[in-house]
């Protein structure tokens, strides 16, 4: 990524679960965020983040290595959508650990929503000048 990009906000409209199933909403989610692909086809980053979620409601992190144990995948693919969510704006990495921006999914999509908002802001700015 590009050192002068912060994050890289991407955020699909898709059309929302029918049903109310954790599952499909987490999915749902990840799907809306960018940072599950059509090339995912074990839906590795859904295990990954729902890891994640558990860990936030603990007010934990988690290392690379652990995820990698809990999911049964290597800790390269783990690193790899870890920082796929880091882009994202989702998840931070504080020394060993990672975790998701806030104790709370809410909390987090708030703080997104936010950054998003600021980044029109200068985006309008500019454009007046």
């Amino acid at each position: 990524m590009n050192r002068d990009i912060i994050a890289k906000y991407e955020i699909k409209r898709l059309r929302p679960p029918t049903r109310d199933e954790l599952l499909e909403d987490v999915e749902w989610l990840c799907k809306s965020l960018g940072f599950l692909s059509e090339r995912d086809k074990d839906k590795t980053a859904i295990k990954i983040f729902e890891k994640l979620l558990e860990r936030a409601h603990n007010q934990m992190g988690v290392t690379s290595d652990e995820l990698a144990e809990l999911v049964g995948i290597t800790r390269g693919a783990v690193v790899h959508h870890l920082n796929k969510m880091i882009r994202c704006g989702i998840v931070l990495r504080r020394s060993r650990y990672y975790e998701l921006r806030t104790d709370s999914l809410q909390m987090t999509l708030d703080e997104i929503e936010s950054d998003i908002h600021r980044i029109m802001e200068n985006i309008r700015k500019i454009a007046k000048s």
